[in-house]
């Protein structure tokens, strides 16, 4: 079977104004003018719910996940219930599943918003011209046992190592590269424009054990932007952040962003600090997961 590239690294801008702040260590809330207060955040969803979204993406004839896809789809969701609901096949055959097209066919896609820590990239074509340690990676269709297509994609890497190192230079590159660092103005009000992300199985060639991990291929910049909001660190420092991040396992994960949950609430009710809007801001963010590709053989968005 002939393997296709998958060209989903095009990263459509839609470049958030900068907002100019002094340079102090913490910003002066009032001085920020935030226009989108910080509300308390849900607690992180118990299992149970987030296998009702697993099961629904499974049974839904416009999804086309593997097993572990659809685990990692639901593990983002911040509100399992609604995603559940929009993944449910209706019995008058109406899709509640959002589409878009792109060229040969048509992509299914959850509205939804996702943990902030779960998402990561991979490659940023702004950083195309700097000289990385490690190569862009090859994004490849993925199949099923049969050879059937599936709404995801796999890359290879020669072991864990080299894929958290190719994060960590796109990070860092990425806020170091002129008007892409949205932080200042994530502080304000948070990210309002969706992320697209695609679910990427991993594999290593030292033996380690493949990964399906949520891509983000639209939206890099505001991943990172948000990243670096909520962490309150620098450009390097952020990057490590996120690299923590990934090398953790999923329980490991889920754990953390459950812990800074319950910090934030608590801090929360007493009063709005610097953390607090920095946690609030950029803990979540609306992605457009994709779930479904068909009518085509690749899936692909935008050349």
């Amino acid at each position: 079977m002939t393997e296709h590239v998958n060209p989903l690294f095009d990263e459509p801008q839609h470049p958030q104004p900068r907002i100019e702040l002094p340079a102090q260590p913490e910003h002066d809330l009032e001085a920020l003018s935030i226009t989108r207060r910080p509300q308390p955040m849900p607690e992180v969803p118990a299992t149970a719910a987030l296998r009702k979204v697993a099961t629904r993406l499974e049974k839904n004839p416009r999804t086309n996940l593997d097993e572990h896809a659809r685990k990692a789809a639901a593990a983002l969701q911040v509100e399992p219930e609604r995603a559940a609901l929009l993944v449910t096949a209706q019995p008058n055959g109406v899709s509640l599943l959002s589409e878009v097209a792109v060229p040969g066919g048509t992509l299914d896609v959850i509205e939804c918003r996702a943990w902030t820590r779960m998402l990561f990239p991979l490659y940023q074509p702004r950083i195309a011209a700097m000289s990385l340690s490690v190569p862009a990676p090859r994004l490849l269709d993925d199949q099923d046992e049969h050879g059937h297509p599936l709404a995801q994609a796999r890359c290879e890497f020669s072991s864990p190592k080299e894929l958290a190192e190719l994060v960590r230079e796109t990070v860092r590159s990425t806020l170091n590269t002129p008007k892409s660092d949205y932080s200042d103005s994530i502080m304000q009000r948070g990210v309002s424009e969706p992320l697209l992300v695609i679910l990427v199985r991993v594999t290593f060639n030292d033996g380690s054990p493949s990964r399906v991990l949520p891509i983000v291929v639209d939206g890099i910049s505001r991943l990172s932007s948000a990243a670096k909001t909520r962490t309150n660190r620098t450009n390097e420092g952020t990057a490590d952040a996120v690299v923590e991040d990934l090398l953790r396992d999923p329980n490991s994960l889920r754990r953390a962003v459950r812990d800074e949950v319950i910090t934030y609430n608590a801090a929360h009710q007493r009063g709005l600090t610097d953390q607090v809007v920095r946690v609030g801001q950029a803990a979540t963010v609306p992605v457009r997961l994709v779930v479904g590709a068909h009518n085509g053989n690749t899936l692909e968005v935008g050349q």
